[in-house]
């Protein structure tokens, strides 16, 4: 068995990494939480397990009267992955609902509470559409309504076009300008608004 890490194939690597999260976090982990987490059998699980302990031998020993590996004193991460960031973000995705409680690789989930977060549902097909027009350099056409300005009420047809997605923690968003291959006004549009997306055509 190698014990070199660029060997390590992805789904190898995830559950050492997923190995190493546990004994950090929880101080220990045993065959059965591999076997749960990933459905292996008893063979991959030990498999991993050993694996693990020829890439980082300190790390962690096995408690015969606890029956489950320890962290050991001098522990050193393997794969530089374990900041506070990625544990609150799980705390926070189950809190969301994006995650179950089953796919979370914390074992006992801390008390916890969060604000909810606003829902604005994305249609996946206009988020796809929206994509792929950043992905390949084209404007989309979308139905515009103004929220500063609410008149006229019937949304307009515009040709913009954008160059990322953008996180505002709340919601996703991708900034709109108007390209000048589709649009003849060179003038932004700086107001708020909710497009929709109608079509695409080459910017």
């Amino acid at each position: 068995m190698s014990n070199d890490r660029s060997e390590l194939r992805w789904g190898v690597e995830q559950r050492l990494e997923f190995i190493e999260f546990r004994l950090f976090w929880e101080g220990h982990v045993n065959r059965s939480d591999v076997m749960e987490q990933f459905g292996l059998s008893v063979n991959q699980a030990s498999s991993d397990l050993s694996r693990y302990i020829g890439l980082a031998p300190h790390n962690m020993d096995y408690d015969r009267s606890l029956r489950t590996y320890v962290r050991q004193p001098g522990f050193k991460p393997v794969f530089d992955k374990l900041d506070a960031g990625r544990y609150l973000a799980q705390l926070r995705s189950v809190a969301d609902g994006i995650l179950d409680e089953d796919d979370c690789w914390i074992a006992g989930l801390p008390a916890y509470d969060s604000a909810p977060t606003p829902a604005r549902g994305v249609d996946p097909q206009t988020l796809r559409s929206v994509v792929d027009a950043i992905r390949r350099s084209e404007a989309i056409e979308v139905q515009y309504q103004s929220l500063s300005n609410p008149e006229p009420r019937c949304p307009t047809a515009r040709w913009t076009s954008s160059r990322s997605v953008r996180s505002t923690r709340r919601s996703w968003a991708s900034p709109l300008r108007s390209p000048k291959a589709a649009c003849s006004r060179s003038r932004q549009a700086r107001t708020t608004g909710r497009p929709c997306l109608l079509r695409s055509t080459n910017c």
